[in-house]
């Protein structure tokens, strides 16, 4: 599964890359003078587009808030509306690197993480007070399911790229970094359908597990985001 994601997604990477560093979207009205925009000891010093005097996309500002809900998102951002959304960041040292590792590595482990964490929750809950080997079955099993959803449908919508630096309480430099962010979407319609298709094998014949398979999956369909975010930091 994981190697025809990975598959899938350089694809859609490959294909999108060049169009998504141009995508009209509306400005946040941050337009820096010579590229600096002194947020303390952080400091901005270059971002996409900055030498043509672009403004910082709205979107950017709003992922930078912890705001990464499609709803919120298809303001400022055209091609988001009625998609599950996924916000990919990465920070680093070097930009082709950190771009890469979130396009190819990140997003898939992202997709996966989320849901195996929805579905998770749901069985817990649900399962409150239950035999705890009887839990650990049930989560393995869902666990499994789970990794044969192929998100074939998924594709980037946009990304976007700033340089930082931090300083000490003196103006000296203790570090500068890239900050790079990306922004994936699926189709609803296929995000549910596959969805279900991979949680066909799972056992409801019992009253029980055939609660418990409805409950996780509307949770999943419900749950699963509109704004999962990833922000390790990669060299």
């Amino acid at each position: 599964m994981k190697k025809l994601l990975g598959l899938l997604i350089l694809a859609a990477s490959f294909s999108a890359f060049m169009g998504c560093a141009s995508t009209k979207t509306k400005g946040s009205g941050i337009k820096g003078q010579g590229s600096k925009v002194d947020t303390g000891k952080r400091i901005l010093i270059d971002y996409q587009g900055a030498t043509f005097g672009s403004e910082i996309p709205e979107w950017v500002k709003l992922i930078g808030e912890g705001q990464y809900s499609e709803k919120v998102l298809s303001k400022s951002m055209p091609g988001v509306e009625n998609k599950k959304v996924f916000v990919v960041t990465n920070r680093g040292n070097k930009l082709n690197y950190i771009e890469q590792w979130a396009d190819l590595v990140k997003v898939e482990t992202e997709v996966a993480g989320i849901m195996e964490r929805v579905a998770g929750k749901s069985v817990e809950a649900t399962m409150n007070g239950s035999d705890n080997e009887d839990l650990q079955e049930t989560l393995n099993m869902y666990r499994v399911s789970l990794t044969n959803v192929r998100l074939s449908g998924l594709e980037k919508i946009a990304s976007y790229w700033t340089k930082n630096k931090l300083v000490d309480d003196d103006g000296e430099t203790i570090e500068t970094f890239y900050e790079y962010y990306a922004v994936w979407g699926m189709d609803k319609k296929i995000f549910n359908n596959q969805l279900k298709e991979a949680l066909k094998g799972i056992d409801e014949t019992a009253t029980e597990a055939a609660i418990l398979k409805a409950k996780v999956t509307e949770d999943l369909l419900d749950s699963v985001t509109d704004g999962t975010v990833t922000d390790a930091y990669s060299y």
